[in-house]
Parts: C-alpha cells; structure tokens; sequence
C-alpha cells in the first residue's frame, strides 16, 4: 500500500481555493475511473505555515506508470490547463505505508 500526495503551490494567494476545486475535479475524474479517494487539504492559507500549498492525497495498491491513456479526458481538455496557468509549481510524493503484513515481513514482531 502506498500513500501518494500531490502538492501545488497557487501562483498567489487569491488562487487558493480555485487550485484546490481543480484538485477536486481532476481526482475525482481519477476516482470515476477506479482510483481512491482523495483528499484535498490547503497549508498555509488560514493554518500556519511557511508557504501556500495544496495537496491531493490518495492510496494506492502499487506505483506504475501513469500513461496517457489513463489520464480521463477531461482532466486534459478542461482542467490541467486552468491548473498550470494558476500555480507555480507542483510535485508529487510517494510515500510506503508501514502496514501490518509489511511490518511483520521486515521485522521480528
């Protein structure tokens, strides 16, 4: 199981919380074709932080390669246009989950 976390930073702060509706859109384009659910949480807007972020955040079974043709049209058509115009930057995280089967393989407990 892996945990993924996709972080964009709005080209200002007026774009917030239009970076997050698009986030929504796109993984629940994602979603209609199989994926986990998202969540989509916002750093330093009202909460403290050092900089804005939004993130997307989902589980997976495995990490693949993500080809085109996965991607749902409308992600491309609509969404990840009006995306890049109004963030400056974006990265993806992927992160292991320590499960309970994981745990027991790589350790003696």
């Amino acid at each position: 199981m892996f945990k993924l976390r996709r972080g964009c930073r709005p080209a200002t702060r007026f774009d917030t919380w239009r970076v997050a509706a698009l986030m929504k859109n796109i993984c629940s384009a994602y979603e209609e074709k199989g994926r986990s659910p998202a969540t989509i949480y916002v750093e330093g807007f009202s909460t403290p932080g050092d900089e804005i972020v939004v993130y997307a955040e989902w589980d997976q079974e495995s990490i693949e390669f993500n080809a085109r043709t996965n991607v749902p049209d409308i992600v491309i058509e609509k969404y990840m246009g009006e995306l890049n115009s109004i963030i400056s930057s974006n990265r993806i995280e992927f992160y292991e989950v320590a499960t309970d089967e994981k745990l027991k393989e790589w350790t003696d407990s």
